[in-house]
């Protein structure tokens, strides 16, 4: 049984039953056949199907990242929300993602600009604490100095700018500070973006494929979409935002650090990204995720293999251990084209377009990457005439960055769903040996997702409507 947002609804609807609300009952306990669809779902699985229901067809991965980074932004400092950068080729649907994702949740979690003048963001006077700034199209952030405040402000969590003003009493200094912590998700046609900002967020890519364009005509020939299903999902974050920031422990951090290879410096930044999302994960779920003595919503294994299935690829990528399946497929093409003695090792733009059946803009901003990447070279010298392009560097093996959960827990320990003996139980390594105090089992300390009444919030009900467990985890025995 899918979590729809009508599961969510119900979750609502029950949590204030005397506030004017409809009591919406219980859905009937789940059959044993029912039960293996119902441990494979999770509030991320219905969100995202709850995006696909209003057009956003073929980006179930983007979706959850992009929802999962706007929720980063409820984390207690020191930890901070997750940036991302939407690229793709023009009328690839970028903005449109982000807008349809960002109607599951309240204004009051974002701020959508189109572009911004460079001295806008330390004069504003919009809130950005534990918000999104989103900015279509990263024109809007050309200028230098808006691009050195936008840094400021992501990496050190507020924006400290002073200025001189004309005051009636001559020329006065002012400090102008702007609160974070803030995150940015930015829309772009670009392949990168300026160095230093590219470090500080996750490049996400658009789908450029035929049949992701099938599938986009598909759905804007469907005169049923509609928005109005993301109400429920709306409440869900208001209520979240209610609960204020939240601190998460991941029990086996220390672990998955010593399992990551260094091979780039960019890998310090995005390791961070990706413990944020593990958490922001983990806080999404909390119902069914225990806590420790200090209140602290405890990260499980799953929080880990839903984030590491959505990031491993993008993070092998970003440092150079791997590459995408577009620029592995446009290079290999290249390659193929290039072989003599057909050509001179050199094909057109025009000629490879066709044999990967794209438009030659996208084939365009297709080869722009892999060029920027060191993989293809253009031997066309001449400014203004047809590009010439030939292989360069050999693509890389593929480099696992980030460990898989069988690799990351040991199989023979017990699991990190929740503590049993002073151990985790569903699969984990020992607390202890990554330095992390074991939490306390005793019920007073511990609050444990299987008695009711410690269930707080939207999700309170989320023990009734799924006793057989949500998202892999169960909930009540």
């Amino acid at each position: 049984m899918p979590v729809r947002p009508e599961i969510v609804r119900t979750v609502l609807t029950q949590l204030h039953p005397g506030e004017g609300r409809d009591v919406v009952p219980p859905k009937e306990p789940a059959t044993p056949q029912q039960s293996t669809s119902a441990n494979s779902t999770s509030l991320l699985d219905g969100v995202a199907m709850a995006i696909e229901d209003c057009g956003v067809k073929g980006e179930t991965a983007l979706v959850k990242l992009i929802y999962l980074a706007v929720t980063s932004r409820l984390l207690k400092p020191p930890h901070r929300p997750v940036s991302v950068a939407v690229k793709g080729p023009s009328a690839g649907g970028k903005s449109f993602v982000v807008e349809t994702v960002l109607g599951a949740f309240p204004k009051s979690a974002y701020y959508a600009i189109s572009g911004m003048s460079e001295h806008a963001l330390a004069y504003s006077e919009e809130p950005l604490s534990h918000r999104m700034l989103v900015v279509y199209e990263a024109a809007g952030l050309a200028s230098d100095f808006a691009s050195y405040l936008m840094r400021s402000l992501l990496s050190e969590g507020r924006v400290r700018y002073e200025t001189v003003e004309k005051t009636a009493a001559g020329m006065k200094a002012r400090l102008i500070e702007r609160e974070g912590p803030t995150g940015l998700i930015v829309t772009t046609t670009s392949v990168s973006l300026h160095p230093e900002n590219e470090t500080r967020l996750l490049s996400l890519t658009v789908t450029d494929t035929q049949e992701q364009t099938k599938l986009i005509l598909a759905s804007l020939a469907d005169n049923r979409r509609s928005a109005s299903d993301l109400g429920s999902w709306i409440e869900l974050q208001e209520w979240l935002e209610e609960q204020g920031p939240q601190d998460v422990e991941i029990p086996y951090a220390s672990r998955l650090a010593e399992m990551v290879p260094p091979v780039a410096v960019r890998l310090r930044r995005d390791f961070g990204a990706v413990l944020s999302l593990i958490r922001a994960h983990a806080l999404l779920h909390q119902a069914s995720r225990q806590r420790d003595a200090e209140n602290r919503i405890i990260a499980t294994a799953g929080d880990y293999g839903v984030v590491r299935d959505l990031v491993a690829p993008l993070l092998a990528e970003g440092v150079g251990a791997t590459v995408s399946a577009t620029v592995r497929a446009t290079v290999e093409r290249v390659t193929e084209l290039t072989q003599p003695p057909a050509t001179a090792g050199e094909v057109s733009l025009g000629v490879l377009a066709t044999s990967l059946t794209l438009d030659k803009s996208t084939a365009s901003r297709r080869v722009a990457v892999c060029i920027q990447k060191g993989y293809l070279l253009n031997r066309q010298d001449q400014r203004g005439k047809p590009m010439l392009i030939a292989t360069g560097d050999p693509l890389p093996d593929e480099l696992e960055v980030l460990p898989t959960p069988d690799k990351l827990f040991d199989p023979d320990s017990c699991t990190v769903a929740g503590y049993s003996e002073g151990v985790m139980s569903n699969g984990g390594t020992h607390p202890e040996e990554d330095g992390h105090e074991i939490p306390s089992n005793d019920p007073a300390t511990v609050q444990q997702p299987d008695q009711g009444t410690q269930w707080h919030g939207p999700l309170t009900a989320v023990a009734t409507a799924f006793p057989w467990g949500v998202d892999g985890q169960t909930v009540r025995e």
